[in-house]
């Protein structure tokens, strides 16, 4: 049984890789896929690239490197990948071992200016004292499949390049079938001979063999009378697998089959489905290495969920190892992050940051994750309200770089407003405005309800995104900033809390007013909010948003609200405070503009 695993990877100088980035991926008893998200230009395809050379399934040489693979495209940023893994020991033809159980560096040397040397360095020990020597050569004797599913196409032509070599990853799956099947090996002179003696019989006395016949009397004419045979036929046995090509009967047909690369390129995605199912079903023994480039390319969004829960995840729970980038909510597990790799691009540094990676169930931060979720679906009544409430946010979450976490339908479409009004008056461009958020991958999260809201502060601490949230505060008196308590007990102990709390009044929507105990656990689960989120990144409208539009009803009517935002012409600090202009990074565009 062959086995091959990645277990860490350290990046250092590689594109868009900066300072040293170590990923940890998960031990083997974890049976999901592992999942690389991030932003465009992110640098998950530089990942994924990272990923093939460390695993020397990149053949690497002096000429895989230029300027362009230094970070920053500066010589004096010279890129470093090294990688740990564990793996199998399996017989080589000439009765060598190869193993790649050990540490991989990529080595590169400069003379001056010019890439000197480029190799993968492989050692038993990561202070680079033993070297290991099964690792030469050993990458083609383990099962690892590399799928980019923008080049869908290609990944299905099994004919060799202009070079000779082998790019597609079926290609080279169907010749180390050919290659290690005894059955065909056994019966390649048969094949040979009957392929041969059934082409003489068809081309016999024809008119293509007499005009081959021409052709080799000129050739040998043109040699100087030379003397040269020529044949004219189907490529060598290594090669004729190669030339095959899969068709495809449309609705059963059985007569007029068309070949599969004239397919579109989603029908050919799904195809691809069943070729990697077959794979691992003709693997049950050997654990395999699968990496995919955005599987959801050319899917429809069922299928994307459909390819996630069959593909990958069946790939994982038979043990073999499934890295992919996605940009799909649909190809992820959101309520099991220990499978998650989330990268951003930081413009500040101008590199790459890792932003999650928690994967090892023995780190409290994954024991946080759990308790998180367990909170989250605690607070939900029933199944409506989880579709309502939480799914929707957590795949926007997981997928933004930044998170305004509002009340509800009504304050997302005022701070929509109000933001592109900003932004608007700053640039003067109204395409710019309409598309801002989008395009500093900004997200919008109507959270309805304080509880909810918690937990998804919560949540985006955990990924490592940049929150900031809005809340209506319920008081007409404006006593936010007496909440700065660090423990319930003490907020619970104090004045606010007990004799003051008597002299506020709040009355419900009928008008009548609200009883000691209620008041009591709205300023609870305010300084909740407050404590969780900090006072920077937290802002309540008071009591709420319509009063703060000046809006006097509470029918929450949006038409009407919409019309007072329309006549509103300045939003001040009492509903654009200067933090969350901050947060939207507002002052930046003044000055680059």
């Amino acid at each position: 049984m062959s086995y091959i695993r990645i277990e860490d990877i350290m990046i250092k100088n590689y594109r868009s890789f900066g300072d040293k980035v170590i990923v940890h991926f998960p031990k083997e008893d974890y049976k999901k896929p592992v999942a690389i998200v991030g932003y465009n230009n992110a640098g998950k395809t530089n990942f994924l690239n990272s990923i093939l050379y460390g695993i020397t399934e990149k053949y690497v040489t002096k000429d895989s490197f230029t300027i362009n693979d230094f970070h920053n495209r500066s010589y004096d940023n010279i890129p470093l990948i090294a990688t740990k893994m564990n793996s199998s020991s399996e017989h080589k033809v000439e009765g060598k071992i190869a193993n790649l159980t050990g540490y991989h560096y990529l080595d590169i040397g400069l003379d001056g200016i010019e890439i000197e040397s480029a190799r993968i360095n492989s050692y038993e020990d990561g202070k680079r004292e033993r070297q290991l020597y099964t690792s030469f050569g050993a990458a083609k004797y383990f099962k690892i499949f590399y799928i980019n599913f923008h080049e869908i196409k290609k990944e299905i032509s099994t004919k060799k390049t202009s070079w000779g070599n082998l790019s597609s990853f079926l290609a080279k799956h169907i010749k180390s079938i050919v290659d290690r099947d005894g059955i065909m090996a056994d019966k390649k002179d048969q094949f040979k001979a009957e392929v041969k003696s059934s082409t003489d019989k068809v081309m016999a006395d024809s008119s293509l063999n007499d005009f081959l016949n021409r052709i080799q009397i000129n050739y040998s004419t043109n040699l100087r009378q030379n003397k040269c045979h020529i044949e004219f036929g189907l490529p060598d046995y290594e090669d004729i697998f190669l030339e095959m090509m899969f068709k495809v009967g449309l609705n059963g047909d059985m007569e007029n089959l068309v070949p599969i690369s004239h397919f579109g390129d989603g029908y050919i995605s799904m195809f691809v489905m069943a070729i990697i199912q077959a794979i691992a079903e003709s693997n049950e023994t050997d654990k395999c290495l699968f990496l995919f480039e955005e599987p959801e390319s050319f899917l429809h969004e069922n299928h994307q969920e459909y390819f996630y829960k069959t593909v990958l995840c069946g790939l994982a729970e038979k043990g073999h190892q499934v890295i992919y980038t996605t940009h799909s909510d649909k190809m992820l597990d959101v309520f099991d992050t220990r499978g998650l790799i989330r990268f951003e691009f930081d413009e500040k540094t101008k590199q790459t940051v890792l932003k999650y990676n928690k994967h090892n169930s023995e780190f409290l931060e994954v024991e946080e994750t759990e308790e998180i979720f367990d909170e989250l679906l605690s607070e939900i009544d029933d199944y409506n309200n989880y579709i309502k409430l939480i799914e929707p946010n957590l795949n926007k979450i997981l997928f933004s770089k930044k998170v305004l976490l509002v009340e509800g339908p009504n304050d997302l479409m005022t701070y929509k407003e109000i933001i592109r009004r900003k932004v608007l008056e700053l640039t003067e461009d109204n395409k710019y405005s309409e598309t801002y958020l989008n395009f500093n991958n900004i997200a919008i999260v109507p959270h309805h309800g304080k509880i909810t809201a918690l937990i998804l502060i919560k949540l985006c601490k955990h990924l490592g995104i940049n929150y900031f949230a809005i809340n209506d505060f319920d008081f007409e008196e404006d006593f936010v900033a007496k909440l700065s308590f660090e423990t319930v007990g003490e907020l619970k102990e104090s004045d606010i809390y007990n004799t003051e709390l008597e002299n506020i009044k709040v009355f419900n929507s009928k008008g009548e007013p609200l009883s000691e105990r209620t008041k009591k656990g709205m300023i609870t689960t305010n300084w909740n909010l407050i404590k969780e989120a900090s006072f920077e990144k937290i802002h309540f409208n008071i009591p709420k948003l319509e009063s703060v539009l000046g809006y006097d009803s509470n029918d929450k009517n949006s038409a009407k609200i919409w019309r007072v935002i329309k006549e509103t012409s300045e939003f001040g600090e009492a509903i654009f405070p200067e933090n969350l202009k901050e947060f939207l990074e507002l002052n930046n565009i003044q000055r680059q503009r």
